[in-house]
């Protein structure tokens, strides 16, 4: 760990332990920090509600969303057990938040499992991680004396980055992603692709969990109108973790570095193109250097768009 977690060892050991059930419902939302899991997560629980045939006002009746999808790492902690805790519409889906990286998820939790792996320009990940952590963690030894993006980009954070169990930095995600992409049980998202298309993106997840014939086109647009940037900024304490900090305060469960902090989540930067925007064109190519170098791909467009490839061949959805 790169700086004293908010989370104890045995919700940790609850977390990592974690068997999905055999029903082959249960879907894990494994990404890297700040590119798009809370997002994706939301959708998943729409789809679900909808499918079960519930309202999206129903779907829409808790106070934070970590007391419906269940974050494994932190679960323990707030008083939720990963093996039993008892989710809304779980029928349909249980549904999982993790860091993990994609070969260690789906080495610990096997194939029984659906995984969700959402990859975003890492340029906007640099962007986002910065502005996210700088001022929820500004005394944190690793962070405190980085004054701007650019020397972010040049810290060992960034470059290393164990954070969060994700066993290597945001190109080492990408790669074990793309290296998954053939599995059945395996699907890639890309963060552009939801801001560019929400419903397509639905319609996508929706098949992925076996319930398309339950999602029609409507309910598509429903729920992408219900979790547009807009909607989920008019809610925006459904996602900045308050309930699970209350939770650890209330059970006494915390790591050294206290109870989680409540984050705002859902920011007015959530945008694509900030990184590029905010990096001087030196520092922007080299972190683009580095990816191409892990990937083996000559770019982040490149995947994305062969991405859409798979998903045409695969799933009969052309992604750009």
């Amino acid at each position: 760990m790169v700086y004293p977690p908010s989370f104890t060892a045995t919700s940790v050991l609850r977390g990592l332990t974690f068997e999905p059930a055999d029903s082959g419902n249960d879907v894990i939302v494994a990404t890297f920090v700040k590119s798009g899991t809370t997002w994706t997560t939301y959708l998943l629980h729409l789809i679900r509600a909808i499918a079960a045939g519930a309202t999206l006002e129903q779907a829409d009746a808790f106070d934070d969303i970590q007391q419906v999808v269940v974050e494994l790492t932190w679960a323990y902690d707030c008083g939720q057990d990963p093996h039993n805790w008892i989710q809304p519409f779980e029928k349909i889906a249980r549904i999982f938040k993790s860091h993990l990286s994609p070969s260690f998820a789906t080495e610990l939790h096997g194939d029984k499992a659906k995984y969700v792996f959402v990859l975003r320009d890492p340029l906007d990940v640099l962007c986002s991680e910065f502005n996210f952590f700088q001022p929820k963690v500004s005394n944190a030894p690793w962070i405190k004396h980085l004054a701007t993006v650019d020397d972010f980009a040049k810290s060992d954070h960034w470059n290393d980055h164990a954070w969060f169990f994700n066993n290597g930095n945001v190109y080492e995600y990408h790669r074990q992603a793309w290296e998954l992409r053939d599995l059945p049980n395996v699907m890639l998202v890309c963060f552009e692709d939801l801001k560019e298309d929400l419903p397509r993106e639905v319609a996508r997840l929706a098949q992925f969990m076996g319930v398309a014939d339950r999602i029609d086109a409507d309910a598509c647009h429903k729920i992408a109108d219900v979790a547009s940037h807009a909607a989920m900024r008019s809610k925006r304490e459904k996602f900045d973790e308050h309930w699970m900090s209350q939770q650890q305060v209330e059970l006494g469960r915390f790591g050294p570095h206290g109870p989680n902090e409540t984050a705002e989540k859902v920011t007015t930067n959530g945008t694509t193109g900030a990184g590029k925007r905010a990096l001087s064109p030196e520092v922007a190519a080299a972190v683009q250097r580095a990816w191409s170098e892990t990937v083996g791909l000559s770019s982040y467009e490149e995947m994305r768009s062969k991405i859409g490839v798979l998903a045409a061949l695969r799933e009969g959805y052309f992604v750009r």
